[in-house]
């Protein structure tokens, strides 16, 4: 794990303690926020406190009523999971108490943030691909109509991994999804699939859209991993049951959910006033060999 101190935060006056932080996710319908959930709640627990979950569905307007406590009862702080705002929404934020945020990447932030390397995640994924003799190798998962700061650095990932193999980078082989979900990895691997007809490999931006990509090769007919190699990122337990069982790049939960909390109780046990550092922790990552890569 990696920490980086940057501007200093100065915290306010807090009331007495409730007990209860709040937690924004974008969908719970995806597995990776479920879990991720799932773990958050079972950690607050461990620590004495309960968790109120708000889903924003990834709504901008949505994320910064939560970011500025609407609709929420009193808490003590929030562990919040972007996919749309801005440094410039948290700045303005009208009920400033401690926050964390965790995931997506607010660039040069004075908040924070816990994340993985997204860039090295795409990039070990990918020289995987190109380690087992994969050379038409596809990212599925970029989103330019809603960019994705953890997609667009994934997508870097892949490109890095490419451009030092010396394999030629085709734009085509880059597809966008309006979703990080199943649903769209199906369709869009279905697309590529028809569209190159020697693709031998398959990077997916997460896990979701990687079981879609396994199913749309099935239903063409195509081979995993003997024809195509599918990877994701994420490590989804979904991931581990898949036919074939997927490989992917996992993050390291524990010290994740740890680094979250250890941040949060840093920000609540301040005294008011007090010349606080903003921290952004990478916590590690590593490479999960299954099936779905295995070619012979």
């Amino acid at each position: 794990m990696t920490t980086s101190s940057t501007d200093r935060a100065v915290p306010v006056a807090r009331a007495t303690r409730t007990g209860l932080i709040a937690l924004a996710v974008p969908h719970l319908e995806e597995p990776y926020f479920a879990e991720l959930g799932s773990r958050l709640v079972r950690g607050a627990d461990e620590r004495g406190l309960a968790v109120l979950i708000v889903q924003t569905e990834g709504d901008h307007a949505r994320e910064i009523d939560v970011a500025n406590g609407v609709g929420l009862p009193p808490v003590d702080g929030l562990i919040h999971i972007p996919r749309s705002l801005t440094v410039a929404d948290l700045t303005r934020r009208t009920a400033p108490g401690p926050l964390v945020l965790l995931g997506e990447h607010i660039q040069v932030s004075p908040f924070t943030h816990i994340t993985i390397d997204n860039r090295a995640a795409a990039r070990t994924a990918t020289e995987h691909l190109l380690t087992v003799g994969c050379r038409k190798i596809a990212f599925i998962g970029r989103r330019d109509s809603r960019p994705s700061d953890a997609a667009d650095r994934r997508h870097a990932g892949y490109l890095e991994a490419l451009d030092a193999a010396g394999v030629r980078i085709d734009p085509a082989l880059t597809a966008q999804v309006d979703a990080f979900t199943s649903d769209e990895g199906e369709r869009v691997a279905a697309q590529v699939v028809s569209s190159v007809p020697d693709l031998d490999g398959i990077v997916c931006s997460n896990d979701s859209i990687a079981l879609g990509a396994l199913a749309a090769l099935h239903a063409a007919g195509r081979r995993v991993p003997d024809d195509v190699a599918v990877i994701g990122i994420d490590d989804i337990r979904a991931a581990r049951f898949a036919v074939p069982a997927l490989s992917t790049i996992a993050p390291d939960h524990e010290q994740l959910v740890d680094a979250a909390f250890t941040e949060l109780e840093r920000q609540l046990t301040s005294p008011p006033g007090a010349d606080l550092p903003v921290r952004h922790v990478t916590v590690g990552a590593r490479l999960v060999l299954r099936a779905s890569t295995a070619r012979r």
